[in-house]
Order: C-alpha cells, then structure tokens, then sequence
C-alpha cells in the first residue's frame, strides 16, 4: 500500500499521528470538553463514548478538530463517564497539503517547508516534543533553540538531497554537444535561498 502526499511528508518530518485516550466525567452541566492535544485528525476520526456506548458525531456532539474541542448537544448526566480517543499532530492535513501546494507536490521541499516552519515556533517544537513522548507544552526539560536548530539543519539537508536528485536526473547533452542543458537545479537553489530567509 502506498503512501499519499500528506502521509508521505508526515512520515519524513515525523509529524506522525499519535493516538490519545482521555476521561472525563459529566455534571448534567458542562457541554464542551477540551482534549489535551490539538489539532484532532479527522481520519481516523475523533471517537466519543458515554458510559462504554460509542456516541454519533453531529447527533450527540460536534468536534472543532483545529480547537481540540468537544461540544455536547446536550450536557451528559450526573457522574456519566466519558472517554474520547483520537489522533493529533502538530499540523493538519490542510495545513501540510499547504506546504505540499507551495512546493509544487514535491514531498522533500514539502517536508523541508514543514520542518522549518516547526523550527520557527518554539510552541510547536515543545509540541513536536511531546508528540514524541518527552518535554511537551510549557514544559523546561527541552532546549527549544537546540531542537530547533537541528530541525533546520535537517531541513537543510533534505534540501541539499533534492538539489542531488536533480543532478543526477539532468538529461545528457544532445549529439556532441558540451553546453550542459537547462535543469530546475537554479530554481531549487532560489526555492532554498527564500526558505533560509523565511527561517
């Protein structure tokens, strides 16, 4: 099974999902509830149980994925017990197929785009962090200007890597000819002198 783009460009950045589980308890009052993490993935959905029976989206409560939030339609009884399970990450999948849009579809660039624009905010480096099972949000254990710091440099080499893939895939100079032929290698070399100025 292959992966898709935004899958692709996850798994090289490792932004990959990680599933969540969370209780909570309801006071025949409340009828939003805040998951720790944010943004929620829409696939594999968001999934809501009161009292062990697993509740309907849109017929029971809605889900603001960007938010992390849960709203109730009607707030769950008294002592009610309630477990939501879900996968987040530290973008969405609209906001990494926007770096995949930016970067022509182009998984390496896309990836490269993602890590830099992680490394320019210290918040998504702890949560980056804590996706990864250390540090997390307000938390000092991480240096962030270190974490970041690497996150550039891989960057910088995933750049570096398109720049010899494209190299290497030039076409031969036609019939004798010695002047090398037109290749993207220019534009890539531009693409990666905007992005050290964007970091």
């Amino acid at each position: 099974m292959s992966l898709t783009a935004i899958e692709a460009v996850r798994l090289k950045s490792s932004d990959k999902s990680a599933i969540t589980k969370e209780q909570a308890r309801g006071d025949a009052t409340s009828k939003f509830f805040k998951l720790a993490h944010a943004p929620a993935l829409t696939f594999p959905d968001v999934e809501v149980r009161v009292n062990d029976v697993l509740q309907t989206v849109a017929v029971v409560y809605t889900v603001d994925y960007i938010n992390g939030i849960i709203t109730f339609l009607a707030a769950p009884a008294l002592g009610a017990d309630i477990e939501f399970t879900y996968y987040w990450s530290i973008f969405t999948d609209n906001e990494v197929q926007y770096f995949l849009d930016e970067s022509g579809s182009d998984v390496t660039v896309a990836t490269a785009r993602l890590l830099l624009a992680i490394a320019a905010d210290a918040a998504k480096v702890a949560q980056r962090q804590s996706l990864a099972g250390g540090g997390g949000l307000g938390a000092v254990t991480i240096d962030t200007s270190v974490t970041a710091r690497e996150l550039r440099n891989t960057a910088a080499a995933l750049l570096e890597q398109k720049k010899l893939e494209i190299s290497v895939a030039s076409l031969e100079p036609a019939d004798g000819l010695t002047e090398p032929l037109w290749t993207s290698f220019s534009e890539l070399e531009a693409l990666e002198q905007h992005l050290i100025r964007e970091s």
